[in-house]
């Protein structure tokens, strides 16, 4: 699904790949994950550019026991390729974060946001009943900015998943689909109406498109489609988050992101 480091030849088509080293190290570094965990599949996911250092992300998946879609979780490396679990994030400065256009710097202790206001309880006879936020750090700008590009990027072909009587979504063998928008939908648990109704009523165990259609994404001028001479392999890139890509053939599908972190907020401006 998310990236197999024998693809990597699709994200080339976009300018990025991985050294030798450093897919070496990652292979090692999500092999202790699955040593630790039970998910179904821990994949690489991305990486996204620091100035002094980079983050490498990983996904782990788990389709069974999860009703009508999989959990996921990510984690988190440096330079030195011990991943651990992505912190959740302070959804009060999170939106702010979402805007920035200032590079990550790979440190990830670095504060993005200060806290406004700074309480000093030793001069004060009272507890305050909120307390003002914590600051906002590059590693919970980092956790905000994955999850915003796999929330609104993460995509796959049609066909390539199906839904169980038991309502678990599990992977089909994959024949491939022709390079037409229309073909690729969200991986996310849908949060259209009709889709919604389309699992609430078991229908969605007959039909191979149930999820979110990228169709109906606003503005739909975001994504752009590309194949090669053959018009068999083809990526799929979103112009809102650079550096993500869905690529596939008639084989094999899965996305990834490599880019700095910054999301294109002018884009529908340019249109």
């Amino acid at each position: 699904m998310d990236i197999s480091f024998n693809d990597l030849k699709f994200i080339q088509q976009i300018g990025q790949t991985l050294n030798l080293e450093e897919r070496i190290k990652l292979k090692l570094a999500i092999l202790k994950i699955q040593e630790h965990y039970t998910f179904d599949e821990v994949l690489f996911w991305g990486r996204v550019e620091g100035v002094e250092k980079d983050y490498y992300i990983a996904i782990g998946i788990q389709y069974k026991g999860q009703y009508e879609f999989p959990l996921k979780k990510f984690y988190w490396s440096s330079n030195n390729y011990h991943f651990a679990e992505l912190p959740k994030y302070n959804e009060e400065y999170a939106l702010r974060a979402e805007n920035l256009r200032e590079p990550f710097t790979g440190q990830h202790e670095h504060i993005v946001f200060k806290t406004e206001e700074e309480i000093n309880f030793e001069d004060s006879l009272e507890i305050p009943a909120q307390l003002p936020a914590k600051h906002f750090s590059e590693l919970e700008r980092l956790s905000f900015v994955v999850q915003q590009i796999e929330f609104q990027c993460a995509s796959i072909p049609v066909g390539s998943y199906r839904l169980t009587p038991t309502h678990e979504l599990i992977r089909k063998t994959f024949k491939g689909v022709k390079a037409e928008l229309k073909n690729y939908q969200h991986f996310r648990a849908p949060i259209r109406k009709d889709k919604q109704d389309l699992i609430a009523r078991d229908e969605a165990l007959y039909k191979e498109d149930f999820l979110d259609s990228l169709v109906e994404d606003s503005p739909n001028q975001q994504w752009s489609l590309q194949t090669d001479s053959t018009q068999r392999n083809i990526t799929l890139r979103n112009l809102i988050w650079p550096g993500y890509v869905t690529y596939n053939n008639d084989y094999t599908f899965g996305y990834a992101y490599f880019g700095d972190g910054i999301k294109n907020s002018d884009f529908e401006f340019l249109l």
